[in-house]
């Protein structure tokens, strides 16, 4: 009999929880997310020979032992890392020899306290991360690159300033953050945005809404007679709508349970399978 008004209902709950989901910066490349309508991230300029770095001194074991970190990094392609002649040649283990997009140099010295020398225990290339390995947060704001058991999360920070890496946290070696700063890294338009799904699916709902009253109307008043507010197709199901939700959210606050009946019992149960 209400066919109709539930399959309109289920419509409506559908279209609200479509429109209220949360809005994804959708990856289009490794250089760029967009979101639906049309906004996003785009580092495409950034993408030049420009491999920025950023450094961090650290002093351990009381003063025994001196590590210098540098991360190197090139948006939206790998790239490879050359170092520079003014870096130690020694010893070095280099696994950035193909071209990443991220890569980390560790340089160890251990320092002899009854010499007072220092002799080098690392130089070693680590790569950290492909461009083809990565992953937009859902805003937008950070890229997640992808390394065997190891995230590095590079986060985006719109500034007007000229290009910047910087290190924003190395607690956990496992999921290493840094911070791009770039004018690049600002909310754009990237494409002229379009009809949402959200839109759509309220053109087709609100269709079907006018279609249903139109031919319920017509039908009950020129074919059933009827006046006044009784042209309202199913009324009775409209008006008792109210209601129905609410017994139906008591019935499953209720554990999908009858509430339990008070008075005298009747055959059957009134609260058995049977009665239902």
């Amino acid at each position: 009999m209400y066919q109709t008004e539930i399959i309109l209902f289920v419509l409506l709950t559908f279209v609200t929880v479509s429109i209220n989901a949360q809005d994804v910066c959708v990856k289009r490349n490794p250089c760029s997310c967009m979101f639906s309508n049309g906004t996003g991230i785009d580092l495409t300029p950034t993408n030049t020979t420009t491999v920025y770095t950023t450094a961090t001194y650290q002093k351990k074991k009381n003063g025994l032992q001196y590590r210098m970190e540098t991360f190197y990094f090139h948006p939206c392609t790998d790239f490879k890392i050359t170092p520079d002649d003014s870096e130690p040649k020694d010893n070095v283990t280099n696994y950035c020899l193909d071209p990443v997009a991220l890569c980390d140099h560790t340089y160890t010295l251990e320092k002899n306290a009854i010499t007072n020398t220092f002799t080098m225990t690392g130089n070693i290339y680590a790569n950290i991360g492909y461009s083809n390995k990565t992953i937009f947060s859902n805003d937008g704001r950070s890229i997640i690159y992808n390394n065997a058991a190891s995230n590095t999360t590079v986060l985006l920070i719109c500034s007007q300033v000229d290009d910047r890496l910087y290190i924003h946290s190395l607690d956990d070696p496992h999921e290493m953050v840094l911070a791009f700063y770039s004018r690049d890294a600002c909310l754009k338009q990237i494409e002229q945005p379009g009809r949402s799904v959200g839109s759509t699916l309220l053109i087709v709902f609100f269709s079907l809404v006018i279609f249903y009253l139109v031919l319920g109307v017509c039908t009950k008043k020129f074919l059933m007679g009827a006046t006044g507010i009784e042209v309202i197709p199913n009324l009775a199901f409209w008006t008792d709508l109210p209601n129905l939700v609410r017994e139906g959210w008591a019935f499953a606050i209720n554990g999908f349970k009858l509430p339990t009946r008070t008075g005298p019992t009747s055959s059957p149960d009134p609260n058995s399978y049977d009665s239902i």
